[in-house]
């Protein structure tokens, strides 16, 4: 009897063990990630945004898209802006790791972005979203209108080329949500007229 007392006590200790300190489960999730934007969409898949600037005066840029299918923490990508380069972007403890082995490649990244993110580029989460996608704006001027199907009013609006992240997609409209170089955050519906999926070249 005293030794099965023994052996139940330790089972038990053994239980709180490893129930009392769980593993890290790390995931993909949608957000900032300092310099890029990141949605997970409905599919399971990434969709990203990546976009730096540095020097006074005359500033140099670097931008490139991402998009790839999730499997587990980590997602294989490709990225793009003339030229197509496949990467990895993989959940972490604080962020994701955004790894391109051409990613300085990409125009403007070579004087840009760090050597880092040929082995692996440690990005800290800068803000949790609920975005399931990303597009880019097609027309000229597109408004941020309050409901779908509302007139053109003289709103907060996003111009060509804009990348804007999206919260719902409704009757052939999109609410979308765009973040300025400031950090401050502009929603309201586009049409479908007005934006385009992210496809990557080739």
């Amino acid at each position: 009897m005293p030794f099965k007392r023994c052996l139940s006590r330790l089972w038990v200790a053994s239980f709180i063990c490893v129930v009392g300190t769980p593993a890290f489960a790390a995931t993909l999730h949608s957000g900032t990630y300092e310099g890029l934007m990141l949605a997970v969409t409905p599919a399971h898949q990434v969709e990203g945004f990546y976009a730096e600037a540095m020097g006074e005066g005359v500033t140099r840029t670097c931008t490139f898209f991402l998009q790839g299918q999730v499997d587990g923490a980590k997602a294989s990508v490709s990225t793009w802006l003339d030229a197509t380069y496949p990467g990895t972007v993989a959940a972490s403890s604080d962020g994701v790791t955004l790894t391109v082995e051409k990613g300085r490649e990409h125009p403007g990244c070579i004087s840009v972005l760090m050597p880092e993110i040929a082995t692996g580029l440690d990005l800290t989460q800068t803000a949790a979203k609920k975005w399931i996608g990303l597009v880019t704006v097609s027309s000229d001027k597109a408004f941020l209108q309050k409901t779908p199907d509302a007139k053109a009013s003289h709103r907060a609006y996003v111009v060509k080329d804009d990348v804007v992240a999206v919260l719902a997609f409704k009757d052939g409209w999109a609410q979308v949500e765009f973040i300025n170089a400031e950090g401050r955050s502009s929603k309201g519906w586009i049409s479908q007229d007005q934006y385009a999926s992210l496809a990557p070249k080739g």
